[in-house]
């Protein structure tokens, strides 16, 4: 009997502010059964993007929101990469 294949995919997520960490949250919850790494690469040196450093930070609901993305961002598979500059190039590969 064959061995069953287990796939494993490395993804670099850009940013961890909202959309960062919403990407991230989907891509651990959309693919049961694959054993995912993700880098998420900030420029800055913490995480959180604009909830961090945009309007009123201390605030009761924004604090609940970092919370959120605080367990997203310490997932087994999660490596955050702060302090980065990324030069992005993208490449669309098709596949048939």
């Amino acid at each position: 009997m064959a061995e069953p294949h287990h796939r494993h995919l490395r993804v670099a997520v850009v940013g961890s502010g909202p959309s960062g960490a919403y990407s991230v949250e989907a891509l651990l919850e959309s693919l049961p059964g694959t054993s995912i790494s993700v880098d998420v690469i900030e420029r800055l040196p913490v995480p959180y993007g604009l909830v961090r450093y945009g309007v009123a930070p201390d605030h009761e609901r924004i604090k609940s929101i970092i919370d959120s993305f605080g367990e997203i961002l310490s997932h087994e598979g999660v490596r955050f990469l702060g302090n980065v500059a990324a030069l992005l190039t993208f490449v669309w590969v098709v596949l048939d």
